[in-house]
């Protein structure tokens, strides 16, 4: 009798920590799913979504709701500038510095500079393997590419990816020549600003210009450093007024606006992006003042 109470007793234990368990997994999953809902890019209603997927053949797409899809296709072979002083890099190089730096923004921040707009989402592999050749191109990445590539975009937004790869061809994308922005000679470089000249405005969020927010940018040491977040700014889709040059420096970004302003999706947008501190006040310039602060070192060009 004893024994069988203690098999019962025992029975019940396991049967009440596994529902602890069970109770402790759901509250999890809940929390996940809360998380990857209230931070997908998908759900957020912005006109278009910035992806890359680098490697092999690394390809920028700017997904839109309701008008033209753009692809750009980069050469491995292809000289751009890696924000944050590290100078210029071969494409099919960045990769290997993103892996031995430890920092997978890397990605964000070079294609963003490249295509003057912000990049939202960016999948990858972690090697340390440097592309030489030039593939043939591969207009849409596969399921596995989405789902098993190491990424910032959380599970919702790779399953809005999915369908929109999986629904749409290779027609339904607007595809950008690069050759024409390459300075030819012993080095394949990209020209940022004859690209900034011909295709401001193709990749910007009207929702942005519809708010007509405008930005004053006050920096303290890189007028180029400046003026590259400014183009970027500006591709997003928000107007530019000023660059000023400030002598003293700030800890950290900062972002001032009065109370309407800060408010705005404008502001919020710029917010996240920059990952800037808010402060309520008094603008003259601009509606909004963005004092870049240690942004120039993270985003620091020669």
């Amino acid at each position: 009798m004893v024994y069988r109470n203690k098999i019962s007793n025992i029975k019940y234990q396991l049967s009440k920590r596994s529902s602890v368990i069970f109770i402790f997994l759901l509250i999890c999953l809940f929390y996940y799913l809360f998380k990857s809902i209230t931070s997908s890019v998908f759900l957020k209603g912005r006109d278009k979504i910035n992806v890359v997927f680098y490697g092999e053949k690394t390809r920028f797409y700017s997904l839109d709701r309701k008008n033209v899809n753009y692809l750009l296709s980069f050469s491995n072979s292809l000289k751009v500038t890696v924000p944050g002083g590290y100078d210029k890099y071969i494409i099919g190089a960045i990769g290997k510095l993103a892996s031995l730096e430890k920092k997978p923004d890397i990605f964000k921040k070079t294609f963003s500079a490249a295509t003057s707009t912000f990049v939202d989402l960016y999948f990858y592999q972690k090697k340390t393997v440097v592309y030489y050749d030039d593939f043939n191109l591969r207009p849409m990445p596969t399921f596995m590419e989405i789902l098993l590539t190491d990424s910032n975009a959380n599970l919702i937004d790779k399953l809005f990816l999915v369908y929109i790869f999986s629904t749409n061809n290779k027609e339904n994308f607007q595809s950008i020549d690069l050759s024409p922005f390459k300075l030819e000679g012993d080095n394949n470089i990209f020209d940022y600003n004859l690209f900034y000249k011909k295709f401001q405005g193709s990749f910007f969020q009207r929702t942005y210009r519809k708010y007509d927010i405008n930005v004053q940018i006050v920096y303290t040491n890189s007028y180029k450093t400046a003026q590259l977040i400014g183009q970027m700014i500006e591709g997003e889709g928000i107007r530019v007024v000023d660059l000023s040059d400030q002598g003293k420096k700030n800890s950290g970004c900062l972002l001032i606006a009065d109370k309407k302003i800060i408010i705005t999706k404008t502001f919020e947008r710029l917010a996240e992006f920059f990952k800037c501190r808010t402060q309520v006040g008094e603008t003259t310039v601009s509606d909004i003042i963005l004092e870049l602060g240690d942004l120039e070192k993270e985003w620091a060009v020669n």
